[in-house]
């Protein structure tokens, strides 16, 4: 069991393509959100040749662990559990990305006791389904980090410059797929279905990485794609427009509520229809909203409390009522008369007034 779960450990992000998360964003737009890099890792473990003959039969088990589905020869206990290891409210993934991102950036905000948090570490005897829980004892490790993820995606992961590079990577992306053929979509099309080979897109897939892709699009110059990434590359970024929290900035129950639905077809629309309304080109709004997770999967830890299974949140001092904090961003050009444009168009649209970042 042992192996297993640290080969699932090692291989459930092998998936990923060129920028993370980001490709994987223009992967589930071509592919109708059907794939994501878990699947992809389990094509590849099924099919890459180097992996399938070194895990062996141990290939098909990793898959089922991945998959989250009963492990051959384990029982419905073993196979929960170690899905949870992999995966779950405290799998390794979060317990390492946090300090590691942390020390890499250079700040102390997702430190936390992980020693603690391992010593403390047990389980749950459900008769049907085994799952980690963390003895009472290290209640306050816990906590602390839970807070220390709330602060990464608060001060790190979403934070504006972060946001506004992210977004206008993924303009970028979008021309060279959809618009201006520089990356061949049909070649990142495939079937979710595992049981079928999917030799021709892993192998365009595999071959694509940061460097490449950035290549393929920068050897078209005159491309709209390319004078994106180039802005990016030079810290030409858009600037805030405006910076709102919805929740506690705006009165309107039916402004704040056509905000939080939102999807992202809506904001590339509205960032269209307010750039032209602004005079400006399509590209050079962004209306973004972002979710920083209060609560996110955290509300699962179970605490073993004198012997029985409880929730964190029973015990928690932390106010776990709401699960994200929203914020409502503009980003545009840093030309007054430009911003003062975006934020007329914005407010007309939205009926109320929005607050003006003051940062840029």
């Amino acid at each position: 069991m042992t192996e297993i779960v640290r080969l699932a450990g090692l291989l459930h992000d092998v998936g990923h393509g060129p920028f993370s998360h980001l490709f994987e964003k223009v992967m589930e737009d071509v592919n109708g959100k059907k794939i994501d890099h878990d699947r992809i890792s389990m094509m590849l473990i099924r099919e890459d040749h180097d992996l399938s003959s070194i895990l062996g039969d141990k290939g098909e088990q990793v898959i089922q662990l991945l998959d989250h589905k009963q492990v051959s020869g384990w029982d419905g206990k073993l196979s929960s559990l170690a899905a949870d290891v992999v995966s779950g409210p405290l799998d390794v993934d979060k317990m390492d990305y946090l300090r590691r991102d942390s020390y890499h950036i250079g700040v102390a905000y997702g430190q936390f006791d992980l020693p603690r948090i391992i010593h403390t570490l047990t389980s749950t005897d459900d008769p049907i389904e085994q799952r980690i829980c963390i003895d009472s004892k290290g209640k306050d490790a816990i906590e602390s980090y839970r807070l220390g993820r709330y602060l990464m995606h608060a001060q790190v992961y979403k934070h504006h410059t972060r946001l506004v590079g992210d977004q206008m990577f993924l303009q970028a992306l979008d021309l060279a797929v959809n618009e201006e053929g520089i990356i061949p979509g049909e070649a990142l099309h495939t079937d979710t279905d595992l049981a079928k080979p999917h030799k021709e897109f892993l192998e365009f897939y595999t071959g694509l990485d940061d460097h490449c892709l950035y290549d393929h699009i920068l050897n078209k110059p005159e491309s709209k794609a390319a004078h994106i990434l180039r802005r990016i590359r030079h810290r030409k970024l858009l600037k805030r427009v405006i910076e709102s929290l919805p929740d506690r900035e705006i009165t309107n129950a039916q402004t704040r509520d056509r905000i939080s639905r939102m999807s992202e077809d809506d904001q590339r629309s509205m960032s269209h229809e307010v750039a032209s309304q602004a005079d400006l080109d399509k590209h050079d709004v962004i209306v973004h909203s972002s979710e920083i997770p209060v609560n996110l999967y955290e509300g699962e830890i179970m605490i073993m409390w004198k012997g029985t299974p409880r929730k964190l949140d029973e015990f928690s001092p932390i106010d776990t009522t709401r699960s994200t904090i929203n914020k409502f961003y503009v980003f545009g050009p840093g030309e007054e008369a430009a911003r003062k444009r975006i934020r007329a168009c914005v407010e007309s649209r939205l009926g109320t007034e929005l607050t003006d970042s003051e940062h840029g």
